[in-house]
């Protein structure tokens, strides 16, 4: 019996998003994947889904919440959490713009998924970024990493599984993020190789 999936998938939208990487841009591609992957989802997984870049939710917050984790076959307004991410992987395109918000992205996410932690499932944050934080007069790195140790709680552990897409990607940085939390870390260089790594990724974390 694998254990129940809960997961915050949380979206770069920064501009660079909006590249081309051969014939499409990397959102596109990063849809595509994303797409592919919440079929494979069970109706038994919890998912819900952020974007974010800088100021995208408002002054001082980076990102936006398109709809909160809940169970894939749950039904709100008529339509199943499935078909409501659907839908929100379909809106991101007209989100691209603006620079990276990482740092205080990923503590937000890290806290909400902590905040309503499931002790029946592996509670994971899946982040998909192309860049390195652009955002001024943000944490740095090592007040998020102290943050992270600070706030972990060995009985309701959070993971980050990182998805850096292009050589863009700060990969030391995703690395180290991961690490943090004991998860893990994979860099899609080539774009048209999210589906695969978003793939790995998930088989990684639902064994």
């Amino acid at each position: 019996q694998a254990v129940p999936f809960r997961s915050l998938v949380v979206m770069d939208v920064s501009g660079s998003m909006g590249l081309d990487a051969g014939g499409k841009t990397r959102m596109q591609l990063t849809q595509e994947a994303a797409l592919k992957g919440a079929a494979l989802f069970p109706d038994t997984a919890q998912l819900g889904m952020w974007a974010f870049s800088v100021g995208l939710g408002g002054p001082g917050q980076d990102y936006q919440e398109l709809d909160p984790i809940r169970r894939m076959d749950a039904v709100t307004d008529g339509r199943t959490q499935r078909e409501r991410i659907q839908g929100d992987i379909g809106s991101l395109g007209g989100l691209v713009g603006g620079g990276t918000g990482l740092y205080d992205t990923a503590l937000a996410a890290f806290r909400t998924v902590k905040a309503n932690y499931d002790p029946r499932a592996v509670n994971s944050v899946i982040l998909f970024t192309d860049g390195s934080n652009e955002k001024p007069n943000s944490m740095t790195l090592d007040q998020l990493l102290a943050a992270f140790a600070r706030e972990k709680d060995p009985a309701k552990p959070v993971i980050f599984v990182t998805i850096g897409i292009t050589a863009d990607a700060d990969e030391p940085v995703l690395k180290q993020i991961a690490a943090a939390t004991g998860g893990s870390s994979y860099v899609a260089k080539d774009p048209a190789d999210i589906s695969k790594v978003f793939s790995e990724a998930l088989l990684a974390r639902t064994q």
